[in-house]
């Protein structure tokens, strides 16, 4: 055994307390063996080892120049490269050596226990994927230790994004039930925007958020992971025990994650203090921090653009707006639960917040009224049209609004006889139909049938008079066929859209 394997040993068991079995795995070496070392009370020392030479002997220069240069070269690879060159050893003889080169050059850390209430430990880990609808969202996972304690809170986000991490930090502090003098973090761009030496610029938001709950932000030293040991260690039991096996489904794992704590957790004995993080936290809790009177806005704000539609879009998705607000410069709010938009200082909108991709959040009430509206724009438009055939037209329009009070059905008839039959044709029915006070489209659409049975020509539409069953008998006079001659140019105007 070597003596740095056999300080290890100790060290692990007599300081830290860590269990024989987990010893085992750290130092690559069986049970047995640990026991044997913890019971000898110097180191043991190997006689045939030391006399015994090695067929690695003549390629070690070899390996630990190989080593240098890559330092995580696996045995393998070396054992391909030194058979080429003679080596007539086993592989394991190489991956023996291997762990022995490895374990000199292991850096010793010292275990650093914090007083109650003053320090938590914060990091996000990557929990893979999770399918909503027919989208993949990569899910994330927040991760705060209280120090002292060792209580852990933990939350399951779409994204990294900094008001993710905000809220994140509200809720934990709002499951601590209070909050620590510090917070520890690796260098996450949402803490500090840039570093350089001791100089450190922070993220001005962020420093915002800290300042309002009166904890201080520490950083760790660059490439210093296992300066916040406590919450990678957190992070890991979280895959092993809560994400293992296990296909996340949301919102639901948050749930899931929650009653894992209460129930897990939070209440276990602690390999480390030999007790419940739960039973710890009672005794720090008076210690933290209490929370701020006012809550701090975690919202995600955007101006965003409304579209022909009334539609907004936000992260993959689209949210309606009233139909009176397209095309308008909007504020959108959005939370944990709701997307909420804005227009002159005033709430027109709010949305369960979707977190798929592709839907469209519509609520019915912000279209009701445009199809009417649309129908009137259609209507005055119509009118327009029918007013401009002329004085006839005007006339002919106030004996119908008298007669049956609504003309947008009998206007909307006429216009399709002129299209059908050309403006000359359908005025000069509307002569007639003025002068028999017979006001409606299927008055003038019968003078104009029996016009042109009499030349001969040929009805296109089809004939309704369901009003005033007399009037069906109705007979024009023989009409003076020169008024053509005069009305032609006209009637191949209207036809060729001239």
């Amino acid at each position: 055994m070597q003596p740095e394997t056999w300080a290890e040993i100790k060290r692990l068991r007599c300081v830290e307390k860590i269990p024989i079995a987990e010893i085992a795995r750290r130092v690559r070496s069986d049970r047995k063996t640990v026991r044997r070392a913890l019971l000898s009370q110097g180191l043991p020392v190997s006689r045939v080892e030391r006399c015994l030479p090695s067929k690695l002997d003549a390629y070690k220069p070899y390996v630990k120049e190989r080593m240098e240069r890559y330092p995580d070269l696996p045995g393998s690879t070396l054992f391909e490269e030194l058979k080429r060159q003679g080596y007539i050893g086993k592989v394991r003889i190489i991956t023996r050596y291997l762990a022995s080169i490895r374990a000199k050059a292991k850096e010793v850390f010292l275990r650093i226990e914090t007083p109650p209430g003053e320090q938590a430990q914060c990091d996000w880990a990557n929990c893979g994927s999770v399918r909503i609808g027919e989208t993949w969202r990569k899910l994330s996972c927040f991760v705060m230790v209280l120090s002292y304690s060792r209580l852990m809170y933990l939350e399951f986000t779409l994204s990294q994004c900094l008001e993710d991490f905000l809220r994140c930090h509200v809720n934990a502090f709002t499951y601590f039930g209070g909050i620590p003098k510090k917070v520890l973090y690796d260098n996450l761009k949402l803490v500090v925007l840039s570093r350089l030496g001791t100089e450190v610029r922070f993220n001005p938001k962020f420093m915002e958020f800290s300042g309002v709950h009166g904890f201080q932000a520490v950083l760790c030293n660059p490439a210093r992971g296992n300066e916040k040991g406590k919450v990678e260690s957190g992070i890991h039991y979280v895959r092993m025990s809560l994400l293992a096996g296990r296909e996340p489904a949301w919102p639901e794992i948050n749930a899931q994650g929650r009653h894992w704590l209460d129930a897990t957790a939070n209440v276990r004995l602690h390999r480390t203090t030999r007790e419940r993080p739960l039973d710890r936290w009672e005794r720090e809790k008076p210690q933290l921090y209490g929370l701020p009177s006012k809550p701090f806005d975690t919202s995600i704000l955007k101006v965003v653009r409304s579209s022909h539609q009334a539609l907004v879009r936000f992260d993959g998705n689209a949210y309606s707006v009233p139909h009176t607000s397209a095309y308008q410069t909007l504020l959108l709010r959005a939370d944990g639960e709701s997307v909420a938009i804005s227009g002159q200082g005033k709430e027109i909108a709010r949305h369960a917040r979707s977190y798929g991709r592709g839907s469209v959040s519509e609520d019915p009430r912000h279209f009701e009224g445009v199809l009417a509206a649309k129908r009137k724009a259609s209507a005055c438009k119509r009118k327009e049209h029918f007013l401009a055939l002329g004085q006839l037209a005007q006339d002919y329009l106030e004996g119908i609004m008298q007669a049956e009070g609504e003309p947008r059905r009998h206007i909307t008839r006429i216009m399709e006889l002129a299209a059908a039959y050309g403006k000359a044709e359908v005025l000069e029915a509307m002569r007639h139909a003025l002068a028999y006070k017979a006001f409606g489209a299927a008055y003038v659409q019968n003078i104009l049938l029996q016009r042109r049975t009499a030349k001969g020509l040929k009805e296109f539409l089809p004939l309704e008079i369901p009003q005033k069953p007399a009037w069906n008998e109705l007979v024009t006079e023989e009409p003076d066929l020169s008024i053509y001659d005069q009305l032609s140019d006209s009637h191949e105007e209207v036809k060729h859209g001239t």
